[in-house]
C-alpha cells in the first residue's frame, strides 16, 4: 500500500513540475507552448519511447490508435490524472 501511495505522490510531483516547465516555456516563447507526454517521454529518453511504441504496435496493434492520442495528451494532465486516481483509490482501499 505504501508503495503504491508513494507512486501516486510521485505522479502528482511530476505532473506539478510538467506543468511549470509548461509554463516557463510559453512565457519564454510569448504563446501558450504545450509539451504531449509523447514529448515528455522522447526528450527523457527516446530509445525507450521507440521501443515502447514498436513494441505494442508490433503486439497489440488494436491499442496503437487510442495510445497515440493518450500520447498526445498533455504530459501534465496525463500524469496528474494518473496519480490522483492512483492515490484516491489507495485511500479508498485502506479505508475499507
Amino acid at each position: 500500500m505504501f508503495l503504491f501511495r508513494l507512486l501516486g505522490l510521485l505522479l502528482i510531483t511530476l505532473a506539478l513540475m510538467a506543468l511549470g516547465a509548461d509554463a516557463l516555456r510559453s512565457l519564454e516563447a510569448g504563446s501558450v507552448q504545450i509539451r504531449s507526454l509523447a514529448e515528455l517521454w522522447a526528450l527523457v529518453n527516446q530509445s525507450s519511447f521507440d521501443g515502447f511504441t514498436g513494441w505494442v504496435g508490433a503486439t497489440v496493434p488494436a491499442v496503437s490508435g487510442p495510445l497515440g492520442t493518450v500520447m498526445g495528451y498533455p504530459a501534465w494532465a496525463v500524469l496528474g490524472v494518473i496519480g490522483i486516481v492512483l492515490a484516491a483509490l489507495i485511500r479508498l482501499v485502506r479505508r475499507s
